[in-house]
């Protein structure tokens, strides 16, 4: 897939928005950005529920105690595609 960088201009009351948005779901700013568009757009966007929320910040908040105990992600993909 071919991408483009751009520049965007904020209102500081947006981009901390965006900020805060990014550091509660742990995202990039462009996944944020993407998101928003793909949404604005009526694009279907996958939405984790509360539990799936939740185990994810459990799963970060020990991978930051113990990183040596972290997993590549694309055996964590595999693992899930095969259930």
């Amino acid at each position: 897939m071919a991408v483009r960088k751009i520049a965007v201009t904020l209102p500081e009351e947006l981009f901390e928005m965006v900020e805060r948005l990014r550091q509660i779901e742990h995202r990039s700013r462009s996944e944020v950005f993407q998101e928003a568009l793909r949404r604005y757009f009526g694009e279907p966007v996958y939405e984790p529920t509360e539990q799936e929320r939740r185990l994810l910040d459990e799963a970060l908040a020990a991978v930051e105690q113990h990183p040596e105990a972290g997993r590549p992600w694309a055996v964590v993909r595999d693992e899930l595609l095969a259930e």
